[in-house]
């Protein structure tokens, strides 16, 4: 998988190994790689530096010290434009890493997405749900899990869901979880 070699790209990846545990960090990884992976499938054209940072910086939101108390997507999304702000990104740059984070949690994506945008809230899909599993090739499925181990992911990300949804009760995550989303997550086929 192609992965940027860029500082913004190398920043992004080592704050979310200093503030995530683990199976979170594998999340963003394969979520970045399942989006490769969708983006050969659908013929998709995207900005590798801008999906990889927004894969990496997707679930910050979820890590107490960057939970300012809104939705998980949403408090995610404006540390990461904060951090590629920080990084020297342009405002446009920055401002559409925030996006790709905040839409990988709609209910509907918005009128003419970016490319970034749907690969990251299909990506994401795949990772938690099984979601367009299927246009993955399949002798990818087995390597990028050896390479970023799931580590128990249905469970940790299950406690994380529920937590945020008993939190915030207003959050497209709470619509999720009362809508069977915790279920789903069980029934993803993937080990763990």
């Amino acid at each position: 998988m192609p992965v940027p070699d860029s500082a913004l790209a190398h920043r992004a990846r080592e704050l979310i190994d200093d503030v995530e545990p683990p199976f979170l960090v594998n999340h963003s990884v394969r979520a970045y790689a399942w989006a490769v992976e969708l983006a050969w499938h659908d013929e998709l054209r995207f900005d590798p530096e801008i999906l990889y940072v927004s894969a990496m910086l997707h679930d910050i939101g979820l890590v107490p010290a960057y939970d300012i108390g809104g939705c998980f997507e949403f408090d995610g999304a404006i540390a990461a434009e904060s951090f590629a702000l920080g990084a020297g990104e342009t405002s446009t740059r920055a401002r559409a890493i925030h996006n790709v984070i905040v839409v990988h949690m709609a209910d509907t994506l918005p009128p003419e997405p970016a490319a970034e945008e749907v690969l990251l809230s299909d990506s994401t899909g795949t990772d938690v749900t099984g979601y367009r599993i299927i246009d993955i090739r399949p002798e990818s499925i087995p390597a990028v899990v050896a390479a970023y181990p799931r580590l128990d992911f249905k469970r940790e990300f299950t406690a994380l869901f529920a937590d945020q949804a008993a939190r915030k009760p207003t959050c497209t995550v709470a619509r999720m979880v009362a809508s069977g989303e915790l279920a789903a997550i069980d029934r993803a086929p993937f080990d763990s």
